[in-house]
């Protein structure tokens, strides 16, 4: 019976060791880094701008070093870059940029790059892809209204130079009809003054 029971408590012991170490590798599977994208980002705000600088060397080098290995791709350093280039404050903030590696991070081929994420990390790069959707809409707007503006002060600038040549030749005209009056006058005065003599 003591057997039976100390068999009974050395299964037990086995069946929770090996869900524990099931869980840790699941937890490591899901995140190379001791915290979620989300904190780091938050971390991010946070650092001055030769910390971020330091941090864009760092994951720069780190997406060098990946990008020469032939081996299974670890996107975390790409991840992080291109949350690097989402942040406002960051040097090399880029809409465009962070757009085009989310974009291929996101592509069919790269799928696995958010593919062992938990949820609540996909719904943070799903509300950051809406949010650069709409960041790039709007600067499109924008630049689409300079566009305008620029052309309406283009078309407004001829209208000015036009008026202004036309005022010029109507004053060169007033000026002629004028030298034109003051010979005319001259003759008159001179045919008058031989006409007394």
């Amino acid at each position: 019976m003591a057997n039976l029971q100390q068999l009974k408590t050395t299964i037990l012991v086995l069946s929770i060791t090996l869900l524990l170490l099931s869980g840790c590798q699941l937890t490591k599977k899901y995140d190379n880094s001791s915290t979620s994208y989300g904190e780091y980002y938050l971390t991010l705000q946070q650092l001055s701008q030769q910390q971020l600088a330091e941090e864009i060397t760092k994951q720069q080098k780190n997406v060098e070093s990946q990008e020469r290995k032939i081996i299974q791709v670890d996107f975390d350093a790409q991840i992080k870059l291109l949350l690097l280039y989402s942040l406002p404050k960051s040097p090399i903030y880029n809409s465009f940029n962070a757009k085009s590696l989310l974009n291929k991070l996101n592509s069919e081929e790269d799928n696995s790059a958010f593919a062992n994420i938990e949820p609540s990390e996909q719904a943070f790069f799903s509300l950051l892809n809406d949010q650069l959707n709409q960041l790039l809409l709007m600067r499109n707007r924008l630049l689409a209204q300079q566009q305008k503006q620029l052309q309406e002060q283009q078309q407004r600038a001829i209208k000015q130079k036009k008026s202004t040549i036309q005022q010029q030749q109507h004053l060169i005209e007033q000026v002629r009809l004028l030298e034109q009056t003051i010979k005319q006058l001259k003759n008159i005065e001179q045919a008058i003054d031989n006409r007394d003599q």
